[in-house]
């Protein structure tokens, strides 16, 4: 059998990309090494214990958003779906301050003022919030794009003038450069508590990303944020469920091509395909090529776009008989951390009622955190080991400082992930996480796109345009599948507009 496309990877932009090409017809087979979807965005077990690989906020879920849209494509009601409202999404730590990131935003701005005053301030944050509304209101208007293409890229400038005519400032201008023109003045710990939420959503600092891009990043708490009982990848789960076409521990190990048929090889056996999709990211793509399709694009692409992060994390289980941990999302931000290169950790705990995430009385919990992947190689096996230790009593000592109460709370099966867990695991680039930061310097006409050099290849997923989370991932798939399928606008447009 000869299938429409071949899907490597089963992230969120592979599981995404299956569903949409079935949904115009395609014959589709997709591979995913685990046992379990989502990538960095998945579910693992442990000795009988779940735990979420990262971060655990959920969102997307309304109307026009990306996820909404897939949902509805692959006919699945989000009323099903084992999710349960949270807000405020985020509990934030600073210094001898504590910010509630609420849903609604006077409410949220209230938090921010009451911490960081300052008289400028409500003009800063309805600009802020305007922004990011435009962002979201022109969400699908850049589709499909293509950042290679000259002659489309202008015809997009002006189809969408209006857009940019409103936004195109806060596109060249720095976060850094127009919070400031508000708050010349601002202090150290507002200055740590933008950074932290600018840098969770898209991988750079106040001074290394647009006024426009940080905006999405400041106001993602202001989105419809979500638990997801038994784990973040239940919601890709649920969407190709009993789908006998994902072949689940089968890792691809070589791609070829004859003509213009791709055989992909898997621990399986031999495979064929048209097309195939690689949820895979720019800088490693080229290993799973055979030598006759490799290109230099991968060596061009990590000198060209080398300012990445991995993670480190935390993995354990807290007996919490009294519900103490009442909130789902903590982030606590504290002096760098000579271990990650870090100055903050993101604490998701899994909630109180979820009888699969929780075990004998235990909740799940994951401390994620930036990483610069520098600090963890060149080591031996025992300074490896011995700088483990160093990055879990750290993580702890701050966790403690400011959450006493888990000084008082069992703990126990403890695990901690480095760079190079992350690369064992995903076997992503360096053990990269996260995706491409979405750096002034990186987006627009000069973001990396998901068509490759090979014809009849393409890559979907957090390198490629537009970026991270469930979101940005999903939108970059609607994105390249509009590029290389007339027939999937059609679809796509009839549930957006």
């Amino acid at each position: 059998m000869i299938y429409d496309y071949i899907i490597v990877g089963g992230g969120i932009g592979g599981v995404a990309s299956y569903i949409l090409l079935k949904s115009i017809g395609k014959n589709v087979l997709l591979f995913e090494k685990l046992d379990y979807l989502g990538g960095c965005a998945g579910t693992f077990e442990k000795d009988g214990y779940l735990y979420n690989v990262g971060a655990s906020t959920l969102v997307g879920l309304k109307d026009n958003m990306p996820l909404n849209i897939l949902l509805k494509i692959a006919q699945k009601d989000k009323k099903e779906l084992p999710v349960k409202p949270i807000d405020p999404s985020i509990i934030v730590f600073v210094k001898d301050k504590v910010i509630k990131r609420y849903k609604d935003k006077q409410k949220a701005f209230e938090e921010i003022n009451k911490s960081f005053y300052h008289k400028n301030n409500k003009i800063l944050w309805d600009k802020i919030y305007k922004t990011a509304d435009i962002n979201w209101e022109n969400l699908y208007k850049l589709i499909p794009f293509n950042p290679n293409d000259k002659i489309d890229i202008v015809k997009k400038f002006f189809l969408n003038c209006g857009y940019f005519c409103k936004n195109g400032l806060k596109l060249v201008f720095s976060a850094k450069d127009v919070i400031k023109s508000y708050v010349p003045d601002i202090s150290k710990d507002y200055i740590d508590f933008l950074n932290s939420q600018i840098l969770m959503t898209s991988q750079g600092y106040w001074d290394e990303v647009s006024f426009s891009i940080a905006s999405m990043g400041l106001t993602y708490p202001n989105l419809d944020n979500y638990y997801v009982f038994g784990g973040i990848n239940q919601i890709l789960e649920i969407m190709v469920k009993d789908e006998k076409n994902i072949k689940r521990k089968d890792k691809v190990i070589k791609i070829s091509k004859d003509k213009d048929i791709f055989k992909v090889l898997s621990k399986s056996g031999e495979y064929y395909s048209k097309k195939v999709l690689l949820n895979k990211t720019i800088w490693d793509f080229c290993e799973i090529l055979d030598n006759q399709l490799k290109d230099s694009i991968c060596e061009k692409n990590i000198k060209k776009y080398n300012k990445i992060w991995s993670s480190a994390t935390l993995y354990f289980n807290v007996k919490d008989d009294k519900n103490i941990l009442n909130e789902h999302h903590y982030q606590i931000i504290h002096e760098k951390n000579p271990y990650t290169g870090s100055y903050s950790f993101f604490l998701s705990v899994s909630d109180k009622d979820d009888n699969i995430m929780n075990k004998d009385g235990f909740r799940s919990i994951t401390i994620s955190t930036h990483c610069k992947i520098d600090l963890w190689e060149n080591l031996t096996a025992e300074e490896y080991k011995e700088k483990k230790e160093m990055l879990k009593d750290f993580i702890l000592e701050k966790l403690y400082e400011k959450l006493p109460f888990f000084k008082n709370l069992e703990i126990k099966n403890i695990m901690v992930g480095t760079p190079r867990t992350f690369k064992r695991y995903t076997e992503r680039y360096k053990g990269t996480v996260g995706g491409i930061p979405l750096l002034m310097e990186y987006t627009m006409l000069n973001y990396p796109s998901g068509i490759t050099p090979i014809n009849g290849l393409y890559i979907v997923g957090d390198s490629v345009f537009p970026g991270q989370g469930f979101p940005g991932v999903i939108l970059g798939v609607f994105n390249i599948i509009s590029l290389i399928e007339r027939d999937f606008s059609e679809i796509f447009y009839k549930y957006i507009f």
